[in-house]
């Protein structure tokens, strides 16, 4: 008799004898348990709907996907894959995915213990997974509802576009270089801000594909190092929401060294010497080997 448990546990034999179909993601136990991590729970499988693009930038194209299994099952799922142009990066980029994530959400549990009520901030951890046509994807739960706060070039959105929540998100980056001694900042802060009308206490920022730029340089090709620092705080005023626990250190230099742009900029580790501040090379929207990334988000949907 063919019985829903039953035609589960056949579907589930075949998934473990046979691996996914096509369309179907699967990705490995990556686990991060964390109040301040907006992750895919126990979900480990999603459909990719190929023909159903949520958005699409010069980098990467994000489908639909719906989760499959799990505490997600049946939810909307968002899948993130670069484009075969772009498959130099691409490994790179995965490579320091968690460490940029697990950073930042350690960042964001610091943030959580003493910022004002309703501003707590969850980071999106997602999985990359792999389909049997040969392409990755960075699956994650979707975000509605998507708005751009910062970039990662020091380009800052203004409060008249965006409203009070940019400040948050100014003040949040302020609050990394602070907590980290001055050696890096949390930026490129993009998503949306979860109001809960009946449980203040809910309220939230819902962020995803953050990146971390650091004296060091050693948060992937998102990471514009010094030149990266410099550029945000040439760019930022503190507001209300800075300095809320004691005051806060910056950097004693601050420069703009990129022509600011709404658009995450991207750079191969190979070529991080151009960011260091003793290279004076100051970089415009054109300029090589910074990978320009526009429109990266729908006007609905983070991807």
């Amino acid at each position: 008799k063919n019985t829903p448990s039953a035609n589960r546990a056949a579907e589930e034999a075949r998934r473990e004898s046979h691996g996914p179909t096509k369309s179907e993601a699967y990705s490995p136990g990556r686990k991060m348990y964390s109040s301040a991590a907006r992750t895919n729970l126990t979900s480990d499988r999603v459909t990719v709907h190929r023909s159903d693009i949520v958005g699409e930038g010069q980098f990467r194209i994000a489908y639909a996907g719906t989760y499959l299994n799990g505490n997600r099952k049946n939810q909307e799922a968002v899948c993130k894959s670069f484009k075969s142009k772009y498959k130099v990066i691409e490994q790179e980029f995965f490579d320091t995915d968690d460490r940029v994530n697990e950073r930042a959400i350690q960042f964001a549990e610091d943030w959580n213990d003493i910022c004002p009520q309703g501003k707590d901030i969850q980071i999106t951890y997602g999985t990359v997974s792999y389909l049997n046509d040969g392409n990755s994807y960075l699956i994650e739960p979707l975000i509605r509802y998507f708005q751009k706060f910062t970039s990662n070039n020091g380009w800052i959105a203004n409060e008249n576009d965006v409203g009070w929540a940019v400040l948050a998100m100014e003040a949040f980056s302020h609050f990394t270089y602070h907590r980290s001694g001055g050696q890096m900042i949390v930026c490129d802060l993009q998503g949306r801000y979860r109001f809960d009308r009946y449980n203040r206490n809910k309220c939230r920022f819902e962020l995803t594909d953050v990146a971390i730029c650091s004296r060091q340089k050693r948060f992937g090709v998102t990471d514009l190092g010094e030149k990266g620092i410099e550029s945000f705080f040439y760019n930022h005023r503190c507001n209300k929401f800075c300095h809320c626990n004691g005051t806060w250190s910056s950097p004693r230099m601050q420069r703009n060294w990129f022509d600011s742009h709404s658009g995450t900029s991207m750079m191969a580790s190979s070529d991080a010497y151009l960011l260091e501040t003793r290279n004076q090379a100051r970089f415009t929207s054109s300029l090589q080997p910074i990978y320009d990334h526009y429109d990266d988000s729908s006007d609905d949907d983070s991807w």
